[in-house]
């Protein structure tokens, strides 16, 4: 059910294309749809960290993305690999693991990150 409600075309038109712009108003705001989430649930129980968690993932991402570049991968001649949209099937639907590229694009900030972090 989630996963139709994430596809809604009248509240997300073409779906299927990755297109972060369209979650925010010609003001750089992000839209009403996105600060309440149909993930967090509704009314009684509606999750009492989604703040937290929503203020989290911001981080995350900002974070980052403030230190790498992610792209397409490439294959011998340079050329980008397409990324075909296949799912698992059952219960819990996720991608398929799928190839990308990352590059540093500040080395100074990646070794900040790398040292207050397990993967460094």
């Amino acid at each position: 059910m989630a996963r139709a409600l994430s596809r809604d075309e009248e509240i997300f038109p073409d779906a299927s294309r990755f297109d972060p712009g369209r979650h925010l108003t010609i003001d750089g705001q992000l839209k009403e749809h996105i600060v309440n989430h149909f993930a967090f649930g509704h009314g009684r129980r509606i999750c009492p960290g989604r703040w937290f968690a929503e203020n989290a993932v911001w981080t995350a991402m900002a974070t980052i993305l403030s230190i790498v570049r992610i792209d397409y991968a490439r294959d011998p001649h340079g050329q980008k690999i397409e990324i075909e949209e296949e799912y698992t099937a059952g219960l819990s639907i996720h991608p398929k693991p799928f190839q990308c590229s990352f590059e540093s694009v500040n080395v100074e900030r990646e070794g900040q990150l790398r040292a207050v972090t397990s993967f460094g």
